[in-house]
C-alpha cells in the first residue's frame, strides 16, 4: 500500500462524511444506526457478488460473463457504506493519524491471506459485516483481488458521489 493510496482513501472518507451529513440533514436524521449501516453493506455485497456470478455460478450455462465496469460500480457502492461505517465507528480520517501502521499491518495480513487461502475471498466479504475495526483494510484487499486499484475506485467513487448528490437534490 503506497501513501498515495492512503491519501485517496482519506479523501474519500472526507467526501463520504460530507455526503452523509447532507443526507442526514435532508432526512432529519441525527445518526445512522449501526444495524442499518450493516444491512446496507450486506445489500451492496449481494449486488457485488451478483455481478461476479459468472465466476462462481457453475450450474447455469446461460450466465452472462462478468462485466468489470458493473463490478466496479457495485464495489464502489460497498466502499460508500464502509467509508460511512469507518467515519462513524472508527474515527474516519483520524484513524490514519494514529493508526496508519495498524491499517498497513491489517492490509498486509489480509493481503497475504488472500494469496494462500482458497476461501479467503468469501471469508473477507463476510468480514465486511462481522469485523468492526479492520473493514477498510479488508475492503482494500478485496478491491485489489478483484483487479482494481485504489485510483480506479477513487475515480469511480467521485463519479458516484456526484450522482448521489444529484439524487439527494431530486428527492431520490
Amino acid at each position: 500500500m503506497i501513501s498515495k493510496d492512503i491519501d485517496l482513501i482519506k479523501e474519500m472518507l472526507q467526501m463520504q462524511a460530507k455526503l452523509d451529513e447532507a443526507i442526514m440533514k435532508e432526512y432529519g436524521l441525527e445518526e445512522i444506526e449501526e444495524e442499518k449501516l450493516n444491512m446496507a453493506i450486506l445489500d451492496e455485497i449481494g449486488e457485488l457478488t451478483h455481478e461476479l456470478k459468472a465466476n462462481w455460478c457453475w450450474w447455469k450455462k446461460t450466465q452472462a460473463p462478468v462485466d468489470d465496469a458493473k463490478v466496479l460500480e457495485e464495489l464502489v457502492d460497498v466502499w460508500h457504506f464502509i467509508l460511512s461505517y469507518t467515519n462513524k465507528f472508527n474515527d474516519g480520517v483520524s484513524m490514519f493519524d494514529t493508526g496508519v501502521v495498524y491499517f498497513n499491518q491489517d492490509y498486509e495480513f489480509y493481503s497475504s491471506k488472500m494469496n494462500f487461502d482458497k476461501t479467503a475471498f468469501t471469508n473477507m466479504l463476510s468480514m465486511l459485516i462481522e469485523s468492526w475495526f479492520d473493514r477498510l483494510a479488508v475492503l482494500t484487499v478485496i478491491t485489489e483481488h478483484l483487479g482494481f486499484t485504489i485510483e480506479q475506485v477513487y475515480s469511480a467513487y467521485c463519479d458516484k458521489n456526484k450522482v448521489n448528490y444529484q439524487r439527494l437534490e431530486s428527492g431520490y
